[in-house]
């Protein structure tokens, strides 16, 4: 391995989180590498030889994939709350490769037979509540996501459900782009009678960082929910509720095409499973 890559901190899982490390051009060298670490472990554990024990079924299978959603969950965390660009970009383009991955575990044949043979073994028998528990589940999540559909009927699934990624993906995305955009000024301060001292003070210093007039107000919880809460002004307050719940329903980050496709390939995923 490269020393880019030893340097790269989301190729282990790290407590606490790396968080100022990670960088934009991580993501898919990371992403990648870990994409073949766990196709690896996978294929490994699809075999007929792997012996019906808990460490080679049910231990191997969560191992498999860890590192990979862990590398993941800290990027979607991270476009989340403290976007670029080049890291949305970035995410944007591991998404789909991750989604089709994900989406052929419960799929595969091998996987399930070998753990439905591990469910049927004496070892089972012998497991303690939790990991009964465990076993039960993934054997209903196998059956829940497919397992016993016919081939073609797998291979369509797994188009559904990258396309269904990819599209929550820019759902959220449209939310997050309308929420940061929104901003609502309010230059008389008679208006914020009611809000506390610091809700004010927030607000006017927003503004200046803005290098505009007054007192600046977004979605953003912290000032979003000290407007609403104790404005006495019926229709400041009317105003910002209008705004937070009508985020992403006009151009440029309408959702609207984007709810009608994501029924669809919902209904047609449920029709498929029955």
């Amino acid at each position: 391995m490269s020393s880019a890559q030893d340097n790269n901190p989301l190729l282990s899982i790290q407590h606490p989180i790396a968080f100022d490390r990670i960088r934009a051009e991580h993501v898919e060298p990371a992403v990648d590498q870990l994409l073949r670490d766990s196709r690896q472990r996978l294929s490994e554990l699809e075999h007929e030889s792997v012996p019906a024990t808990y460490a080679q079924t049910l231990a191997a299978l969560e191992d498999a994939t860890l590192a990979l959603e862990h590398a993941m969950t800290v990027v979607g965390h991270l476009e989340s709350v403290a976007t670029t660009p080049e890291l949305r970009a970035a995410y944007n383009a591991v998404q789909p490769k991750v989604s089709a991955l994900l989406s052929t575990i419960p799929l595969s044949t091998g996987l399930f037979r070998n753990l439905q043979a591990f469910a049927q073994s004496p070892q089972a028998r012998q497991l303690d509540a939790t990991r009964a528990r465990f076993l039960q589940k993934t054997l209903d999540w196998f059956k829940r996501e497919g397992a016993g559909l016919a081939p073609e009927q797998k291979q369509r699934l797994e188009a559904l459900n990258v396309e269904l990624t990819e599209v929550t993906t820019r759902f959220s995305q449209n939310v997050l782009d309308a929420t940061n955009a929104y901003e609502l000024l309010v230059e008389d301060v008679a208006r914020l009678k009611g809000l506390p001292e610091r809700a004010i003070n927030a607000a006017r210093a927003a503004a200046e960082a803005k290098g505009k007039p007054g007192y600046r107000f977004t979605l953003q919880a912290p000032s979003y929910i000290p407007l609403l809460t104790y404005a006495e002004d019926r229709g400041l307050r009317e105003q910002i509720y209008r705004a937070m719940n009508t985020r992403a329903t006009r151009e440029p980050f309408d959702n609207s095409a984007l709810v009608e496709r994501i029924l669809r390939l919902r209904n047609e995923r449920a029709q498929l499973l029955g």
